[in-house]
């Protein structure tokens, strides 16, 4: 498998136009054609996460013959492939879970 490839599959059920994916290629530094192996996994997943953003801004798209619909599931998605690879800071972004805030030093 190609790093071209393990993006489409982190994507799935979400096609983009391979453009756009070569574009997140190059902003990560990741060789399209290389074979994808354990150390490309977190510059794979950030190239992932760069094209699920792009899709946030959609509520929904058709293209040949079929359509897509976006909710907050698309961030729960990027959630999850954050998370699971250690990019806390982007998960923390999109981490929909209510919070505790410590506000005991303002009494």
């Amino acid at each position: 498998m190609k790093n071209f490839e393990a993006i489409s599959a982190s994507l799935y059920p979400y096609d983009v136009d391979p453009f756009l994916k070569e574009k997140a290629c190059i902003d990560e530094g990741i060789d399209t054609q290389a074979d994808y192996t354990v150390t490309d996994k977190i510059s794979v997943a950030k190239a992932t996460i760069a094209i699920l953003r792009n899709l946030i801004v959609l509520a929904s798209e058709s293209n040949g013959g079929y359509s897509l619909s976006y909710t907050d599931k698309l961030g729960k998605r990027i959630f999850h492939i954050a998370k699971e690879n250690g990019l806390d800071d982007i998960a923390e972004e999109f981490d929909t879970r209510s919070k505790i805030t410590d506000i005991s030093d303002q009494w």
